[in-house]
């Protein structure tokens, strides 16, 4: 378990403010599951960001980064045990697809492939899902939620077969 709270320690560390949730009174367990999901989160976070380097639109960037962001953070700072309902606010709007599916007045279309968007989209709507797993049974309900972002990351970084 040393290893997992290090590296649970350096993901949640990592130029974060010190109000962030406190893990040490949780299981080996919870924290190796909720150490994974703050893996996740960074490995989808860095493949959206190659995805906002793309852009040729700064709000398209922009957009993208903010979804990035939201990402990693839920992934590794809001799933909290002391959580009594699903997440609300700011957080959530950010992945609403909305900012990668439809064109914004203003701004071209975003440069992306329809896996890209299908995959962001899946990451999105998993991502959301993950504080509520404290609700049930966290141990196994956020390992799954972990293998469906990066199955979406997968299809996702598939190269384009010219369709």
């Amino acid at each position: 378990m040393n290893t997992t709270s290090s590296t649970l320690d350096l993901i949640l560390s990592g130029g974060e403010s010190d109000d962030g949730p406190d893990y040490d009174g949780l299981s080996g367990p919870e924290r190796e599951v909720i150490a994974e999901a703050a893996g996740t989160g960074v490995r989808a976070a860095i493949w959206i960001r190659t995805l906002a380097e793309r852009q040729d639109e700064e709000d398209n960037r922009r957009s993208l980064e903010r979804y990035a962001r939201a990402v990693e953070r839920i992934l590794s700072r809001e799933i909290v045990l002391d959580r009594d309902g699903p997440l609300e606010g700011e957080l959530l709007y950010e992945l609403d697809p909305a900012h990668f599916t439809l064109e914004r007045p203003g701004t071209g279309p975003m440069n992306l492939r329809p896996t890209e968007q299908v995959a962001l989209a899946a990451i999105g709507a998993a991502t959301a899902s993950a504080p509520g797993t404290v609700l049930g049974n966290l141990a196994a309900d956020l390992p799954r939620i972990g293998r469906l972002i990066d199955h979406a990351l997968a299809i996702g970084q598939e190269p384009d077969c010219g369709a």
